[in-house]
Order: C-alpha cells, then sequence, then structure tokens
C-alpha cells in the first residue's frame, strides 16, 4: 500500500480531474445504493460528508480510490468522491482510509 504525506497527494495519486458537486445527494437520493466503503457509509450516517467530487480517475478503480472512498454511481455513470474532513487546506489533512475508518 502506498504512503502519502497528506490528503492532498492522496488524491492527486488517483484523480486525474474533479468537478465540485455538493448537490450531488439531491440529483441521486438512491446514493446510499452505491458500493460505499464502509467509513464512508459511516460517514453519510453520521452526516459527516462535507464536499462530494464529480472525479475521473487516473487509472482504473484500485486500493488507493477505495481509500479515498471513491465510487461509481450507477445511475449517473461517474465516479463520486465524498470528503470527510471540513475547513481544513488539503495539504494539512492526514491520509485517509475510509474503508476501515470510524467517526
Amino acid at each position: 500500500m502506498k504512503e502519502f504525506k497528506n490528503y492532498m497527494e492522496q488524491v492527486k495519486y488517483s484523480v486525474d480531474q474533479m468537478v465540485a458537486f455538493n448537490n450531488y445527494p439531491s440529483v441521486n437520493p438512491d446514493y446510499l445504493d452505491n458500493n460505499l466503503q464502509a467509513g464512508t457509509l459511516q460517514a453519510l450516517e453520521d452526516g459527516n460528508v462535507y464536499q462530494w467530487y464529480a472525479v475521473e480517475l487516473m487509472l482504473n478503480e484500485s486500493e488507493e480510490t477505495e481509500r479515498l472512498g471513491i465510487f461509481w454511481d450507477e445511475d449517473l455513470e461517474i465516479y463520486i468522491m465524498p470528503v470527510t474532513h471540513f475547513g481544513t487546506n488539503w495539504i494539512g489533512v492526514e491520509p485517509v482510509d475510509e474503508r476501515e475508518r470510524t467517526y
């Protein structure tokens, strides 16, 4: 598993392009039906997803995209990246692993 210094470095490793998509939950109210990582699901249930991005991946899905909580939205046919921290520049945030994270 690759090690990263911060969240920004982790995102840049897997994501080629991204667009803020903060109205995603209202565009697809069935988003919980997607294949979400355990930490992402927990963050959603606890109200701890603060931003949403539509993203294009550098490569195919991998362990690194899973760690970020990136998932494929079947209905919209795009990758979605939820962000579970708020108010800190991404360079100042520790790398995440949404596969096992608990809040």
